[in-house]
C-alpha cells in the first residue's frame, strides 16, 4: 500500500478550497502526512512584457513589481486564516506562496518538495471552459498520484 508522508494542497483562497479541506485533513491523519498549502499568484510582470511594448512614462513594470508585493502579503495572510480556520490542530503544515504558471508551479514544487500525493479541487464546467483547468492539467503531467475533490 503507498505510503502518504508529504500530501500537496494547492489553495485557490476561493470558494472552492475550502470544500477541498476535509479531504484534505482526512488523508493526513489517515497517513500522519505533513501538508503543504500552496498558493500560486499569477505573475503582473509577464504581463507587461506582452501587452506593453513601447516605452512609456509611466513605469509599469514598478508599479506591477509593487502590486506583486501587496499580493503576496495579502496572499499570505490569507493563506494563514485559511490554515487557522481548517488545518488548526496539525502540528506539520507549510505554507508558500509563489508566482507563476499555475500548473507548473504546482508540478514544480510537488517534485522539489517530494511530494507523495497533490489533493486538489477541480472548477465549474463554465471555468473549465473558459480558462482551461489547472486541476486537469496537474493531474495529466503528475508523476506522483493526484486526488482530484469534484467541488460542484
Amino acid at each position: 500500500m503507498q505510503e502518504f508522508r508529504k500530501i500537496l494542497f494547492p489553495v485557490s483562497l476561493t470558494e472552492i478550497s475550502p470544500r477541498v479541506a476535509p479531504y484534505v485533513s482526512s488523508m493526513a491523519m489517515k497517513y500522519d502526512a505533513e501538508i503543504h498549502l500552496l498558493h500560486v499568484a499569477r505573475a503582473l510582470n509577464s504581463l507587461i512584457d506582452t501587452y506593453i511594448v513601447q516605452p512609456s512614462m509611466t513605469d509599469f513594470k514598478r508599479l506591477a513589481s509593487n502590486v506583486e508585493k501587496e499580493l503576496v502579503t495579502a496572499a499570505e495572510n490569507r493563506l494563514e486564516q485559511f490554515k487557522n480556520e481548517f488545518f488548526d490542530n496539525f502540528k506539520k503544515i507549510r505554507e508558500t506562496v509563489i508566482f507563476g504558471s499555475h500548473y507548473k508551479e504546482i508540478l514544480a514544487y510537488a517534485e522539489s518538495g517530494k511530494i507523495d500525493l497533490i489533493i486538489m479541487g477541480t472548477g465549474s464546467p463554465l471555468h473549465k471552459m473558459v480558462i482551461g483547468s489547472v486541476a486537469d492539467k496537474v493531474a495529466k503531467y503528475a508523476k506522483i498520484p493526484v486526488m482530484l475533490v469534484k467541488t460542484v
